[in-house]
């Protein structure tokens, strides 16, 4: 399979000829020939780490371009989970700016109550906020654009808005999400909007009022239709930002 779409970008624009020259206009101050150097001097450290990851990337993205949505958003998240665990460690290991991080990861892996993942959000939040600080990307948006039957479109983003992000009304709606055709989910917040999808839609409890059924969404292929590109491109710039980092320092 070619893989058409540069999830590198927010527009998700075709890079079918597998040109990697746009690297050079990426960041500035940052050439090809430096992400070259940094793949011949670490190309061969944390190889069980990174051929997971790619290995649940490449699944994602095979499903994706199927129209597999679902089984490619469970590859997605075995990914992100995967990515959540290991990049803050290796932005920690390198990074002077991060006071405190370790002794919340301990309280957070320590954790013995049944709200634990609240402590995995807390630190995965904050590694956000440290890795783009100063940066443009906590200014932006994940925009989750639901193009289906016009019919559809009201239940799919109330099932959303209120069951996954939690605005019970519009007045928490953020300034760039239009009813009912766009979720605009601040770059920072990404992470809750992934985990808490998950939980509504995989933990189907018959003791919760919150859970999302197939009557708020039509079907699952579609509902996952919205959120599985956008989200790769999003998992695609925390890479970046970790291997940049790595190279700076």
């Amino acid at each position: 399979m070619v893989l058409k779409t540069n999830y590198f970008f927010g527009d998700l624009r075709d890079n079918s000829s597998g040109d990697l020259t746009f690297l050079n206009g990426l960041d500035e101050g940052l050439a090809l020939s430096d992400y070259e150097a940094q793949i011949l001097t670490t190309g061969f450290k944390n190889r069980k780490f990174y051929k997971s990851f790619l290995a649940e990337l490449a699944s994602c993205i095979y499903h994706e371009e199927a129209g597999r949505h679902t089984a490619a958003f469970v590859h997605l998240y075995r990914s992100y989970e995967h990515l959540s665990y290991a990049f803050p460690m290796i932005y920690a290991s390198r990074t002077e700016d991060y006071v405190g991080t370790f002794e919340n990861l301990r309280q957070w892996l320590s954790s013995t109550n049944s709200d634990g993942n609240v402590g995995e959000l807390k630190f995965h939040k904050n590694f956000i906020a440290s890795l783009f600080r100063g940066l443009p990307e906590l200014q932006t948006t994940i925009d989750i654009d639901i193009n289906t039957k016009q019919e559809y479109r009201e239940s799919i983003f109330k099932a959303l808005a209120e069951k996954v992000v939690g605005w019970n009304s519009p007045a928490k709606y953020t300034p760039g999400t239009q009813f009912p055709d766009k979720l605009a989910i601040p770059f920072v917040d990404h992470h809750s909007f992934l985990v808490n999808l998950r939980n509504r839609f995989f933990h189907y409890s018959n003791g919760r009022s919150d859970n999302i059924g197939l009557d708020d969404i039509v079907e699952a292929d579609l509902l996952f239709s919205f959120v599985n590109k956008v989200t790769l491109n999003y998992i695609a710039t925390i890479f970046h930002g970790v291997v940049k980092h790595q190279m700076q320092n």
